[in-house]
């Protein structure tokens, strides 16, 4: 029996003590659970191989009120904000260390220097035009003789008596456009505003509606009458409609107009429309409106406030997300450095350089092309979390080579914005 006293506490400690199996059962058991989560997870998305487009049902998979609504992004609800949640929602997922160029509709306004200039042209035609008749240089005595001014009859001493017959009922603060002849060794065309203060006219070159101020690359352009006509249809009337669209017809003739010109040069192009100027109005009417036109790779194309622009998206598979890429590239440069960052086996095995975790500069091997380590060790830069990428930065890289034999070589590469 004291034997068996002896003995049964040993027999106890060998079952309570430590199994040296149960941390290895442990490590497997998670990693198969962690295998079999990673297995559903896929499963249940689709591998985006390629460059994508979104469609107008991706940009309704935003929780971004805007980018839903309108399916686009903008300065305010921007693609660097959004997209990655986009496509985590769309279930698709991506390979490691590979930039995807992911192309989406950008709204970039429209241009609110048209507007103001249609409004000028309008407050412009809304004023009063008079051109002076043989009849009216007559009435005014020695102008009469040769029907204009001159140095000896001025404008000035005739107008103010003459404006303030004509127009008896005018009000302080009206303006009228004068148009008249004026003699200086030739005969020469003169257009003045005139303002009336209550009492007198004068002659207010500061008077009527200020022109906006324009692009200083924008050039401007009214159609004329005879410009209509050579287009056909829009020559009946003079104007385009919904069934004469300028869209239609302008590109070519500013190609004919302006043979010469040169790529980007911008136009704005002013034209007669018939239509309705706004939704609710009832009828029809001729109005003004203007477009700008830009010389692109041979074509005048015209402004749009939604254009189409890429981001580039990398697929970060340790964290199951999509995170935007700063539209950062680099550059080989000789300025001091402002970080360094030296490449781990982690890197090599990201840009295909596993094997032997180096870059092989022999001749006959791509990366004997030094662009090519470049354009690798920017794939790496962009995926690594140890340092910060940001325009104008130059960081001082490490990395091994084999030439024959191991080396190590340092580059400095400056971070700038893709074109």
């Amino acid at each position: 029996m004291k034997k068996i006293l002896y003995i049964l506490p040993i027999v106890l400690f060998w079952f309570t003590s430590c199994d040296p199996m149960e941390d290895v059962y442990t490590e497997v058991d998670e990693f198969n659970k962690e295998a079999k989560a990673n297995e559903k997870y896929f499963a249940q998305r689709t591998l985006l191989d390629a460059n994508y487009e979104l469609v107008e049902a991706d940009y309704q998979l935003a929780t971004n009120g805007s980018v839903a609504k309108y399916k686009n992004f903008s300065s305010r609800a921007t693609a660097k904000d959004n997209l990655a949640q986009i496509l985590n929602d769309k279930m698709v997922y991506g390979e490691a260390g590979k930039d995807y160029k992911v192309t989406y509709d950008f709204y970039q306004g429209s241009l609110s220097y048209v507007k103001s200039y249609i409004k000028y042209l309008e407050a412009v035609s809304a004023l009063q035009i008079y051109e002076l008749t043989t009849e009216d240089y007559d009435s005014m005595g020695k102008p009469g003789k040769y029907d204009n001014f001159s140095k000896s009859a001025p404008a000035a001493d005739y107008l103010p008596d003459f404006l303030k017959a004509k127009f008896s009922d005018a009000e302080k603060g009206d303006i009228i456009v004068v148009t008249y002849k004026y003699y200086s060794g030739s005969v020469s065309e003169v257009v003045e505003n005139w303002e009336f203060n209550g009492t007198v006219w004068a002659e207010n070159p500061n008077a009527g509606p200020k022109a906006p101020k324009l692009p200083s690359d924008v050039h401007v352009y009214e159609l004329l009458p005879e410009d209509y006509d050579s287009m056909g249809k829009p020559g009946k009337y003079d104007n385009f409609s919904d069934s004469a669209k300028p869209s239609y017809y302008l590109p070519t003739f500013l190609n004919i107009k302006y043979p010469y010109a040169k790529e980007g040069t911008k136009y704005l192009v002013v034209y007669k429309f018939y239509g309705k100027k706004k939704k609710d109005d009832e009828k029809n009417s001729t109005f003004k409106q203007a477009q700008e036109y830009t010389l692109t790779n041979g074509v005048w194309k015209p402004y749009s406030s939604v254009i189409k622009k890429t981001a580039t998206m990398s697929y970060k598979v340790a964290k199951k997300t999509w995170e935007f890429v700063p539209p950062i590239t680099f550059v080989k440069t000789d300025e001091a450095p402002t970080a360094s960052y030296t490449l781990t086996i982690a890197d090599y095995e990201l840009v295909g350089n596993g094997k032997y975790k180096n870059f092989d500069i022999r001749e006959g091997k791509p990366e004997a092309d030094e662009n090519v380590i470049i354009s690798k060790i920017t794939i790496i830069l962009k995926n690594q979390t140890e340092v910060a990428i940001k325009e104008g930065n130059v960081y001082a890289v490490t990395y091994k080579y084999y030439d024959g034999g191991a080396g190590e070589k340092t580059i400095n590469l400056k971070a700038v914005l893709e074109e």
